[in-house]
């Protein structure tokens, strides 16, 4: 599938069948998460994957958002290793990155996968925090559940030329 294909049919997936995802492409995966642009190359990020079936249901619990976990074959905490000022200020855009090219290259090979959300709410960073015993200075963004798709979502175009200017507002 080229990039654009990838970009323009990446929906957010949150039923998944049972199909197992292998370590091989959780590897992809990463790799491509790794190969994100960082705020002067500070390459902070750090990934958590679960494949544990219980501490996915207690995220699927935990998180009201997170319900899809339940399900999910695997998934990705997504987080920062927040140390310094640079890395303060900066550590939120890196990650998302980082979890932009890990959803991306899941269309790509085929697998459903949705960005649940975990930073900046303190219960659920919190939570997350615990669950999965971070150290204080890694930061969790996020979380992307990862399965298979029980069903095909179809292509949206959500360009409106209404949203875009050029040169000034």
């Amino acid at each position: 599938m080229d990039t654009i294909d990838t970009i323009k049919q990446r929906r957010s997936t949150r039923i998944f069948n049972n199909k197992n995802i292998s370590d091989n492409d959780i590897r992809t995966m990463l790799e491509c998460a790794m190969s994100a642009p960082t705020a002067r190359n500070q390459q902070g990020w750090r990934f958590v994957v679960i494949d544990d079936k219980q501490i996915l249901e207690e995220i699927s619990n935990g998180l009201e958002h997170g319900k899809m976990c339940k399900e999910a074959n695997k998934a990705i905490a997504v987080c920062y290793k927040v140390d310094d000022e640079l890395s303060q200020l900066y550590w939120q855009q890196d990650a998302s990155a980082a979890t932009q090219n890990i959803l991306l290259s899941a269309t790509s090979l085929g697998i459903g996968s949705v960005w649940i959300s975990i930073h900046p709410r303190k219960e659920k960073v919190d939570f997350l925090s615990n669950l999965l015993n971070l150290t204080n200075n890694i930061k969790p963004l996020c979380i992307v559940a990862l399965g298979y798709k029980e069903n095909i979502l179809k292509e949206i175009n959500r360009y409106d030329d209404d949203k875009v200017k050029y040169n000034l507002w």
